[in-house]
């Protein structure tokens, strides 16, 4: 088989054009060309007050939790609350019948005047040597029986009254008017949410950064990113053994009854507050093997710097290390760069957060 040579042709001279094209090609990095300026988004960071937090999670309690029971057995006459009522401290919440007691009590209020009165005329007669002294303290001793026989006597009477021992709502009712209740018996839960407890446990490691009196916020999914401020009062004096973690109680105000008992809470305690951090978009960052960096434009120039990540907030993060607050820092078209490239300031008004280079 013969090949035909086409280099003097028409053909051959198109092939040799094609191959200086692909030489040419081939001597490019792949890159933009050395005085092509990328265009990418700037901003400056943010200098703000940020927090360092210490995670845990734990279940919203109520403050004060009651379950009310009657003292005596009777039958209940009547209810004087609605359920899922708020109530204040000294409330009637039931009455059972109290008729025989209510009876007793009169006659032991008839006896202790009779009584009084009857030592009051014999101290009159005192004096008359009419009475001896035996008999007046006699008639002392009975008006205080009798007094003491009132004072139980009430008592009784008021054990058929079952009032609210502190301000709080009311929850279900277990039982219905005409019932007969036993001493013991559950009538209805009490619960005080003006404030509530939260309950969370964290890393022994953590325990030198735990203390009373300590700040911190709560969290809940009902209400989104909404923060509950509250203050740690209590902090466990053992560790527990087994999990190497300890208890602690956060007390967060609750004027709006928006916190529940029962609630899932995603604690967040506050360790540490720095005034004047440094703030930038997450878009800033460009990953690396162990750390990160950032694009910092100097000259008009991407120069990659590596930096210390801080705290983390929603779409921002703490850079603890390698810029300045005056720093001008790429948080767009990262991917496009490497570092000296050129670059001139994105001309897209809804960039949002950008800071145009000058």
């Amino acid at each position: 088989m013969r090949f035909q040579d086409i280099s003097g042709s028409r053909w051959g001279g198109l092939a040799a054009l094609a191959v200086l094209v692909l030489v040419a090609g081939c001597g490019k990095s792949g890159g933009p060309p050395p005085d092509f300026a990328v265009e990418v988004a700037v901003t400056k960071p943010e200098v703000t007050a940020v927090e360092d937090t210490v995670p845990a999670v734990g279940t919203i309690e109520a403050d004060e939790r009651v379950v009310l029971q009657p003292e005596v057995p009777g039958l209940v006459e009547s209810i004087h609350f609605t359920e899922g009522q708020r109530v204040t401290k000294g409330e009637i919440l039931f009455r059972l019948r109290s008729r025989k007691e209510e009876a007793q009590l009169a006659q032991a209020r008839a006896d202790k005047d009779l009584a009084k009165a009857n030592l009051e005329r014999a101290q009159t007669l005192a004096g008359s040597k009419a009475i001896s002294q035996q008999e007046l303290d006699q008639m002392a001793s009975t008006l205080e029986a009798r007094v003491a026989t009132y004072e139980l006597e009430s008592r009784r009477l008021e054990e058929r009254v079952i009032l609210a021992p502190f301000d709080g709502v009311v929850g279900p009712r277990d039982v219905s008017v005409g019932q007969y209740v036993n001493a013991g018996m559950p009538l209805v839960t009490l619960v005080e949410d003006a404030r509530v407890k939260i309950r969370f446990q964290i890393p022994e490691r953590l325990f030198a950064q735990l203390k009373k009196g300590q700040r911190g916020r709560v969290r809940v999914s009902a209400y989104g990113d909404r923060g509950f401020e509250g203050v740690v009062d209590m902090v466990n004096p053992e560790v527990d053994e087994v999990t190497r973690t300890v208890a602690a109680r956060l007390v967060v105000p609750n004027p709006e009854a928006l916190l529940r008992p029962g609630m899932f809470a995603r604690v967040e305690l506050i360790v540490g507050r720095r005034e004047d951090a440094l703030v930038v978009p997450e878009s800033a960052l460009v990953p690396a093997l162990d750390d990160f960096n950032v694009f910092a434009v100097e000259d008009g120039r991407a120069r990659l710097r590596p930096v210390k990540l801080g705290v983390r907030l929603p779409g921002k993060v703490e850079l603890r290390e390698g810029v300045t607050p005056t720093a001008v820092v790429v948080i767009s078209g990262t991917q496009k760069l490497v570092d000296g490239t050129k670059v001139t300031p994105a001309t897209d008004k809804s960039v949002a957060s950008v800071v145009a280079v000058q």
